[in-house]
């Protein structure tokens, strides 16, 4: 393993001009839903790209954002993708942010601003890390290659037909997934895949327009049609009751339950930050966790209908109503065939009436927990953080690794990023500790260096 003091060092003596980047990458808008500053944000990132010895191409397909594609090239066979996206969330509500979300702010050991944890902190730490290893150890022992795509946070829409058009240009051996994160206690978090993704809108009109309540007597209720059609999705054990949901589910081998049974989870400070008494079904334990990791599930996200002020009456018989769901999926379930069979459950329990329109829908991803990048960033980790490592199979939330893991046979892994429970993501005041962020800087070099010595 190499001087990790080395590294620190290296990192303390150039923190201010890390941190600086790190602002400027932030201070460039690049909104995925509303697609203004990304061709500024993929420039800027080209110039870093090439600044470090990249050959920069743009990837790019009909609809889509440029993604680049920066190689570095190394003097060793193996190649490595480093993946991270240059969009952020949209700023709203932006009466809520204590300062501007593109001006960066350092208040309390910390860089306020929107993409400051998700994902330019790491995407930044990451091209920082570069750069300190050329400056430590010159060449790479491998061929690097950068992916970053601009779509990730309005659901990478085209990422599939990316990775599918330039497949060979991607081809790499091991891929850094953007980053983990650490836990309420410190905990760094390393992950080896996700669960997928179906989000779904059901609607039923049963009217002209909303009508006086009296006439519910003769005149149909869309509210009641669409609480029907979702209560169906489950039954009383809540269990998803859609007919062959659960088919081609994957069980996990007995490397991955090994991981689960490490997992620290500690149950009574979530019971109370959700101030409940018990999980559902009574979890606890180890199920608890495999659960957490291997169930699918089918959650109502939203529901609409009539007349909503609170503490006001008003008789109304609704028109129409909505419904939001997502579904949580799990190794091997597939985004589009869960979507048929919610379509086919609804005509089969007498639902013609109710539209379902799939907005979204990402594959589940799983890789070897047994690889020679995972095992660079477990190792390194044990001697660089001061608590110990938390390592995931899967991930319980969702990204768009399928197509890089299952698509291109790229085998992925997640290790430790910026982000902490506290760094608001997805919210206003979005931040990432400095400290943090310079840590990851010098985790990243050393995990770097191990990998090229395997």
């Amino acid at each position: 393993m190499s001087d990790l003091s080395k590294i620190r060092e290296h990192v303390e003596a150039n923190s201010g001009r890390f941190v600086d980047l790190l602002k400027e990458a932030c201070s460039i808008p690049s909104v995925s839903t509303e697609g203004n500053g990304f061709d500024t944000m993929s420039d800027w990132l080209q110039t870093r790209l090439e600044r470090l010895g990249a050959s920069v191409q743009r990837l790019n397909v009909p609809g889509s954002p440029d993604a680049l594609l920066g190689v570095i090239p190394g003097r060793g066979p193996r190649t490595l993708m480093i993946y991270d996206h240059y969009d952020v969330q949209p700023v709203d509500p932006i009466d809520l942010w204590i300062s501007p979300p593109f001006e960066p702010t350092e208040r309390d050991g910390r860089v306020y601003a929107r993409g400051a944890a998700d994902n330019k902190g790491d995407l930044i730490a990451r091209l920082c890390a570069l750069e300190t290893y050329a400056d430590l150890f010159g060449e790479l022992p491998f061929t690097l290659k950068f992916f970053i795509e601009g779509e990730e946070e309005s659901g990478s829409a085209n990422f599939e037909n990316i990775c599918h058009t330039f497949a060979e240009e991607l081809r790499s051996d091991d891929c850094v997934w953007e980053g983990g994160w650490f836990d309420h206690d410190g905990r760094p978090q390393m992950f080896y895949g996700c669960k997928g993704l179906l989000y779904a809108e059901l609607t039923a009109k049963k009217l002209s327009g909303d009508q006086h309540s009296s006439i519910a007597v003769y005149a149909p209720s869309a509210a009641w049609e669409l609480l029907r059609a979702v209560a169906s999705l489950k039954d009383a054990n809540g269990r998803v009751a859609i007919d062959g949901f659960y088919d081609d589910i994957v069980e996990p081998g007995a490397a991955e339950l090994d991981l689960v049974r490490k997992i620290p989870f500690n149950e009574e400070a979530t019971k109370k930050h959700l101030s409940i008494d018990r999980f559902v079904n009574d979890l606890t334990g180890e199920q608890l966790k495999r659960d957490l990791l291997y169930t699918p599930t089918c959650n109502i996200a939203g529901f609409t209908t009539g007349y909503g002020v609170p503490g006001a009456a008003k008789t109304v018989l609704p028109a129409e109503a909505m419904a939001k769901l997502d579904f949580r999926l799990v190794p091997d379930q597939s985004a589009e065939d869960i979507g048929k069979k919610l379509q086919l459950h609804l005509e089969k329990h007498g639902f013609d009436d109710v539209k379902l329109e799939v907005l979204s829908g990402e594959n589940p991803s799983r890789s070897s927990v047994d690889t020679p990048l995972g095992r660079a960033a477990e190792s390194v980790a044990k001697e660089w953080f001061q608590h110990p490592l938390t390592v995931y199979p899967l991930m319980y939330a969702t990204g768009p690794m399928h197509p890089i893991a299952q698509g291109l046979g790229i085998p992925i892994c997640s290790p430790p990023g910026v982000g902490r429970p506290d760094s608001n993501l997805h919210a206003p005041n979005e931040n990432a500790r400095i400290a943090d962020y310079l840590d990851i800087i010098g985790y990243t070099t050393a995990y770097l260096d191990e990998y090229g010595r395997q």
